[in-house]
Order: C-alpha cells, then structure tokens, then sequence
C-alpha cells in the first residue's frame, strides 16, 4: 500500500522545526558568548520511526522524520570537581599569602623606623652617656630613645592584634557567605527540579548554580553529586551543606576566651571539617601558634610578646642593679613585668620614675662612685651583645630571625599561591575549551542548520507541486 503524499509533508515539517529549533540555539550560544559562567548548548536529534501506516509500495519502510530529544549543556563534570577541588586549595593559600604580606607590612623591616633601626639607636644613646654619666642631655636622649623602643614594640603588638581581629571580622563575613550561598543552591534545585520534571533542561538555572558552586568551592572545599532524580546535594566532610532543597546552616561560634570565632554546624554545634579554602587558610592565617602547626598571627603575637617581655625584664634586672645621680638604687627603666602594669608587648613603656626624673637613670654601680662611673652602663650596653637571652642569641639576633622567618613564610605561601593559580588556570582552560562558546564552531553550526533549513523548505515546495501535479492535473488529458 502506498503511503499518503501529506506523509511527506509530515517529515519535512520536522525537519524544518529541528533547524528552526538548532538555529534557535546557536544565536542563544552567540548572544552569550561573553556571559560569566554560561555552558554552550546544543540540540539533540534522533530519527523518528516510521508509523504503522507508512508502508511502501514493495519491501521497506520509510521513517516518519527527525525528533528534538532534548537541549542539553556540553560540560565535562569531573574537570568542574577538579577545578573547585583546586579552587579551594588556590583560596586557602591566597588567604594566607594576603595576611602574610600585611605582617610584613606591619613590622616594616629594614627601614628607619622599624625595630632594628631603633634598638640600635637605643643602645647608641647608652653608648654616649658612658662617656658622661652626669650629662642630663645625654640622659634625656637615653630616656628618648626607650620611649621609642616601647613605641614601636607597642604599635607593632597592637596592629598585630589589630589584624588578628580584622581576620577574625572577615571569617564571620565568610561564613556568611557560605551560608547565603548554600540557601541560593537550594533555591536553584528547587527551581530546577520542578522546571525538569516535564523532561525540559534548566539549563541557563544550571549555569547560575554551577558560578554558585564555583564561588563556593574557594571559600570552603566542597563535593557535590546529582543523583538518578535529578536532585543535587553539597557536602563538606561528608556533612551535608545542600541537600536537594534544604540547606543546613554554619554559624560563627566565638571562642569566650578571646572572641575568636570558629565555624559550626548550626543544627548539631560540631566544628566544620574545613579541608581547604579560604576560610581555613584565614583560620591558620589568624590562630597558627608555629610548629607543628601553621605560623599565623598568633605565632608572631606570642613571639613578639616573648620578645618585649624578655627585654624590658633584662634591661630592667641590671638597670635595678645601678644607682642613679640622687644615690636611688631598684629602679626600673621600663614598666616591670613583674609588678602586674605591665601584661603585655601592647602596655610596654618606660616607667614613671624615668618619666618623672633623669636622676634616677642607674649610670654607675656604686653609690660611692657617683656622679662619674658609668659601670652600670656598660652592663646595660653588654646585654646587647649577650648571645644567651635567646635561642637565636641577641634581641637584635631574635629580631632578624623572626623577620626573616617571616620573609621566607611570605614567600613561600606567595609560591603556593602562584602556583595553584595556574594549575586552576589551566583546568579552568580546559573547561572552557569544552563548555565555552566557540563563535567558528557557532557559526559552521549557523551555516549548517540554515542550509537544512532551506533545503526543509525546499522539499516542502516540491511536495506542494507535486500535490498541485495530483489535484490539478492528473485525469485532464483528453477533455
């Protein structure tokens, strides 16, 4: 039996939809060629079965057309776990790398102004009353010159501390982040979830939760799957962030010791298993108190703190051992440790005697050898060059070690950073080399689809002359 001559029309009716449609696609492509984020599309063709009725005159059958299976995303799913896997990895060491740098900022070394610089000119001004223990001008620019040791020890614990509470500020914020993050995922899978179920893609609602899961992965190591249903979940540690439509949230617990606040699980109060990201780098960039552990703020906090405490007890010790021009003896040249004014690097100063009274300077080591012996002096200068107060030897010894240690700390988190900014880079490079709009590609794709197009249409005109031969012409020859 011979099939109907509209049969025809059927097929190239849908040959004409399915170019129309893939025409359609490539100009979503091409207008968002620059669009953050955007994955290229593509539509999926299947030939249509012939129908039971469309046998063929003789043997075969012929298939009914082409079928719209769908329009689906080109993404490669195991290069965006490896890139977010990166991702959080690169956030990390950019976190510490930026905290890092701001130390080194804030101890300012070598200049003129920084610790070293105002040592030694501390002790220089000792050097100089040697050799006039009576003169009260010298004796003022001894006292000048301990007013700006303590100046810079204090600024630099206190910026130090300034900074460990700024990173403390900022992880707050982060966690927030996280959190807002994680609702706009549910949101999206929800949104996702009931736009598929009629067998359409959501796929520019992909794209936007794919970017949120991207961000994510810098702040915090995430893995995430979809299952058979369609429904996505978000994990840290095994613990789920997203899942399908719910969220669960993370909240900032501070510690009631010192305020420092650390990440939890809202609904069960546990710590959050950070594996990376740049929540954990600010984590170890703020409370890293050195070996085993990572070298943060807390680790040059207490260092330093270790430093003025250590110094003002030394230079105190043997300046209490002298006496000064009016015969006093026990006096303390800094602020005493000992006498519970003094807590820590941020209150170091001189005392109130020194402030009060350049007598009370302790030059000489005996009270019968006032005004001119300078003994006492030397002992003060000697501690300079002592090599037991530290492991690393002098303070000055101490300092350049700790400035050093920093150096070398700064540069090779900046190496980290580098380094996984390019592996990142090159990942990223090659998703975008899958999922990236190509406009040579679009537009051979163009060129493709108008020709099936045009040819659609074609075949429809020569369908409609041969129904025209049929209607119009077939049994008129004769009349």
């Amino acid at each position: 039996m011979m099939s109907s001559t509209f049969f025809g029309f059927e097929i190239t009716k849908t040959g004409l939809f399915a170019a129309q449609r893939a025409l359609d696609i490539v100009s979503h492509n091409v207008a968002n060629a620059n669009t953050p984020g955007y994955t290229r599309q593509r539509v999926d063709l299947a030939a249509l079965p012939p129908l039971p009725t469309s046998g063929m005159y003789g043997q075969g059958r012929v298939g009914s057309g082409v079928d719209i299976t769908g329009v689906n995303q080109i993404r490669n799913i195991f290069l965006d776990a490896q890139f977010r896997g990166e991702n959080g990895v690169y956030g990390e060491w950019d976190a510490k790398t930026q905290v890092l740098d701001s130390i080194e900022a804030i101890f300012n070394e070598p200049s003129d102004s920084g610790i070293a610089t105002v040592l030694k000119q501390f002790f220089d001004s000792w050097e100089e009353l040697s050799k006039s223990p009576e003169s009260l001008s010298t004796r003022a620019t001894v006292r000048e010159r301990g007013v700006a040791v303590a100046q810079t020890i204090r600024t630099t614990y206190d910026k130090l501390v300034a900074k460990r509470e700024e990173i403390n500020q900022d992880v707050v914020t982060r966690i927030d982040e996280v959190n807002s993050y994680a609702k706009r995922i549910a949101d999206l899978n929800d949104q996702i979830y009931k736009f598929e179920l009629n067998g359409d893609k959501a796929n520019d609602l992909r794209d936007e939760r794919n970017m949120l899961l991207d961000k994510l992965s810098e702040l915090a190591y995430t893995t995430s799957y979809e299952d058979s249903r369609g429904r996505l979940r978000v994990d840290i540690a095994g613990q789920a962030l997203v899942d399908h439509t719910n969220f669960y949230e993370i909240e900032a617990k501070a510690n009631p010791e010192d305020s420092m606040v650390s990440p939890v699980w809202k609904i069960t109060g546990k710590a959050v298993d950070l594996k990376s990201g740049r929540i954990k780098g600010m984590l170890d960039a703020r409370d890293g108190s050195g070996d085993p552990e990572y070298k943060g703020v807390k680790f040059y906090i207490d260092e330093w703190d270790n430093f003025a405490k250590t110094f003002v007890d030394k230079i105190n010790e043997q300046h209490r051992a002298g006496f000064g021009l009016d015969g006093t003896k026990g006096v303390d040249f800094f602020k005493s440790t000992s006498s519970g004014v003094y807590l820590n690097a941020g209150d170091m100063d001189i005392s109130d005697d020194i402030k009060d009274d350049l007598n009370k300077i302790a030059a000489s080591s005996t009270k019968d050898g006032l005004p001119g012996d300078n003994a006492n002096i030397l002992a003060i200068i000697g501690l300079r060059g002592d090599t037991s107060v530290f492991g690393e030897g002098t303070f000055e010894d101490f300092t350049r070690s700790l400035v050093s240690n920093l150096g070398v700390d700064a540069q090779q988190a900046q190496r980290m950073t580098t380094n996984q900014g390019v592996l990142k880079m090159y990942i990223d490079n090659n998703r975008q080399s899958i999922s990236g709009v190509s406009m040579d590609e679009e537009m051979t794709d163009m060129i493709k689809y108008q020709h099936s197009y045009n040819a659609a249409a074609r075949m429809i005109t020569a369908i409609d002359e041969m129904i025209d031969t049929i209607v119009n012409k077939m049994g008129v020859v004769g009349r």
